[in-house]
């Protein structure tokens, strides 16, 4: 079976279940239909087809029992969905994005938004009680739950799945004991996530102290769980597709499937076995090549299912009711005449460090209102953005006063403690060489105002150690302090007559502190003191420029504005810094400089199609810098074409327009996408050091490129051309 990766995210979608038939109620006479969906990942919108058929054929349905895929599209045709409503369903959302557990980047604080930019690998590794612990799974399932959750909206109410416009169960695994679980009641879209929690992908469902993952281990094909909700005739749909090839088994992710598939193979032939020649239908659209991970085939299997089940009209025909019997089923079965209308209350519940006040929002925008689902949403994905939970979820609970709406807030049960790895390599054929392994640890919720304590450090041949305790004064970070302490040693280069003829050595060493604020419009403002001392020391060529030690102590204000939903290959929003700093010989400062420094970025998106521009200028206001702190131009898209960092002044200015094209998408979580695309760029430096040869004018440069957006960080492949002729080869992973 071809895209075996993405396959184990298929066969997070199956479920079934058991109880007593209670309604509908067929014709006197007429038989009742149960309706058994089979797991199968991606595979599983083949259901969609058969339901199709269904419904073309008048077939009224009494029952439904699903595992993973299958509890997914029963439980929203129980629900009252039709057939109709589930393809577009299916076919109309971006699976890859319901597989990102991340909310959008719009949404993240402004402090995470910053960390972004020094990109760490999207895993981490937790520390909780003094033990090291590893996420439960790969994929959270944030999005998908919200998915299922509109899946199923109008009988969030109902308690029992008996209560549903078809009668419904869900099955899922037992972790602990390995037994089978039906799901009869409780929260709908909870029982359907339980039963697609693919070990290993998906995160295994906690719920009421039980662990639960995919009931494909145990009953693919719930013949059994269907038979005991009371029906007289089964139409059992059993997914079909490719064996693995043996070239496929040489890999751990292959092997992995491969015994995935071996169980689900051993508990179906004891269900398929269940299955009444005479009594039963058994439908099995065979996919062939489409993997149990390809959602973006679903049109397809959609179709396999529509042909299958026609293929089985012959058998299928007997149980067609006539179109008034079938209009009555179909009326009987539509969503609840009683939605949720008003929110009399909002119960959170699962924190155990998280200061409930987080959820304030939802309080007030949602609390003795009519129930404005948009907005419910909208407040849950902003909660989850702040990185502290594992999943937040919603269900409705009926009690004498009204609706209440519960929010399930579990929080990442591998923190509060999170250690996390970057690397960074960047090379030129320059022979500006570049590289970095980036260990960060983070400390989170170290007391109800939601302080957090940071701590990087870089090895490599541009070592830093930074430290920052950031507490807030109010819980939603209004106000704010954050002390910090940071090192860093530095290479610079110095060009003379177009060529590298020395290479400096630029250790810093800062402390200080900032106040700040941050806007509810996403604006953060800081304003603080430091203590820095900088130590230049030549490392190769002649020299070039002072050595020694200077100090540099003073203040500084900085203001950020960030809505980019990608740090380093942007599709929309904007992103405006502004930074000023001032040596203070109050401080003990030896230098007397103004440095500031704006920045504009902006992205628009047409289809795949991206363009995007970068504007920055910085000034010293007449003032002569040190030669370290004078801003620079040169590399990819700084003037392309350029060694990095070629040119040097105390004014400056850059501008560049990029375009890029996305050419494919990767699947969660492995990253975004990949694109080619190209730069046009023009920058110019004043009060420029004329000794290194260095003439104030205009410059341009161009470039095109290759890029990923991974979960590693950026991948840049680039070719430069600067306008006096010089071109030059760039790659770049992650940031140093």
């Amino acid at each position: 079976m071809k895209q075996r990766t993405r396959a184990l995210i298929a066969l997070a979608l199956l479920v079934p279940s058991a109880g007593t038939l209670a309604a509908p109620d067929a014709p006197a006479g007429s038989p009742r239909i149960g309706l058994v969906l089979s797991g199968g990942g991606a595979r599983g919108a083949a259901h969609i087809g058969v339901i199709k058929i269904l419904e073309e054929l008048r077939i009224p349905v009494h029952a439904i029992a699903g595992t993973s895929m299958g509890s997914l599209v029963g439980g929203a045709y129980a629900a009252g969905l039709g057939a109709g409503d589930l393809e577009r369903a299916v076919t109309g959302v971006d699976w890859n994005e319901l597989f990102n557990d991340d909310a959008p980047r719009a949404l993240w604080p402004a402090r995470r938004k910053e960390g972004s930019y020094r990109p760490t690998w999207n895993f981490s590794i937790g520390v909780r009680e003094g033990k090291a612990r590893l996420p439960p799974g790969a994929i959270a399932g944030q999005n998908v739950q919200l998915f299922l959750s509109e899946l199923t909206k109008g009988v969030e109410h109902l308690e029992r799945f008996d209560e549903l416009p078809i009668p419904f169960r869900a099955v899922a695994t037992d972790l602990e004991t390995g037994t089978m679980k039906v799901f009869e009641r409780g929260s709908l879209p909870l029982a359907m996530r339980a039963s697609m929690s693919v070990p290993g992908v998906f995160a295994p469902l906690h719920s009421e102290g039980r662990i639960y993952v995919d009931g494909g281990l145990v009953r693919n094909t719930p013949v059994d769980v269907a038979r005991e909700m009371g029906v007289d005739h089964l139409i059992v749909v059993r997914l079909l597709g490719d064996p693995m090839k043996p070239e496929q088994l040489n890999t751990v992710v292959g092997v992995a499937g491969q015994m995935i598939n071996i169980l689900i193979s051993q508990n179906e032939s004891a269900s398929l076995a269940e299955i009444d020649p005479v009594r039963d239908v058994l439908v099995q659209p065979n996919l062939g090549d489409i993997g149990s991970g390809q959602f973006n085939r679903a049109a397809d299997a959609i179709a396999i299912g529509e042909r299958a089940a026609r293929a089985a009209t012959p058998l299928l025909a007997r149980f067609s009711r006539s179109e008034a019997d079938y209009a009555a089923w179909r009326r009987a079965t539509g969503r609840p005449a009683r939605p949720i209308e008003r929110v009399e209350e909002v119960r959170v519940v699962g924190l155990e460090r998280v200061n409930p006040k987080v959820f304030a929002p939802l309080e007030r925008d949602l609390e003795k209102k009519p129930l404005d689902r948009e907005r419910l949403v909208d407040d849950i994905r902003v909660v989850y953005a702040k990185g502290d939970f594992e999943r937040v979820s919603y269900r409705f609970e009926r009690e004498d006063e009204g609706d209440v709406l519960v929010v399930d807030a579990v929080e990442k049960s591998w923190g509060p403690g999170y250690f996390s790895l970057g690397l960074g390599f960047s090379s030129d054929n320059e022979g500006d060489d570049r590289f970095g392994l980036r260990g960060t640890y983070r400390q989170s919720w170290l007391n109800r105002l939601g302080a957090e304590w940071t701590t990087s450090v870089t090895v490599g041949n541009e070592p830093k150690l930074t430290t920052e305790l950031f507490q807030p004064l109010r819980l939603d970070r209004a106000v704010f302090v954050a002390p910090y302490l940071d090192y860093s040693k530095t290479p610079l280069s110095v060009f003379r007559d177009d060529r590298r003829v020395a290479r400096y050595d630029i250790a810093r060493t800062r402390a200080g502190a900032d106040l700040g604020t941050t806007l509810q419009n996403g604006i953060e403002a800081r304003v603080g003191a430091y203590f820095l001392s900088n130590d230049t020391q030549v490392d190769t060529g002649p020299k070039a420029l002072p050595e020694g030690s200077v100090n540099e102590s003073g203040a500084r204000v900085r203001v950020s504005y960030d809505t980019l939903d990608s740090p380093y290959l942007p599709r929309t929003g904007n992103r405006v810094t502004l930074e000023v700093n001032r040596p203070l010989p109050s401080m003990g400062a030896e230098t007397d400089f103004t440095r500031a420094y704006a920045r504009w970025t902006g992205a628009w998106a047409f289809g795949e199609h991206t363009v995007s521009t970068d504007v920055r200028g910085g000034s010293s206001f007449g003032d002569h810098m040190p030669f370290y702190e004078q801003f620079a131009l040169g590399g990819f898209t700084r003037l392309s074409g350029n060694p990095n960092e070629r040119f040097r002044g105390n004014q400056m200015a850059l501008g560049n327009l990029v375009y890029h094209r996305q050419i494919a998408t990767l699947p969660a979580p492995v990253g975004r996408g990949l694109y080619v695309g190209g730069s046009l760029e023009a920058g110019r430096l004043w009060d420029v050091d004329e000794m290194l040869d260095n003439p104030s004018k205009w410059r341009f440069g161009s470039s095109v490129f290759f890029g990923a957006d991974s979960w590693i960080g950026p991948l840049f492949l680039a070719y430069g051309l600067s306008d006096g002729g010089d071109h030059t080869l760039y790659f770049m992973l992650g940031r140093p």
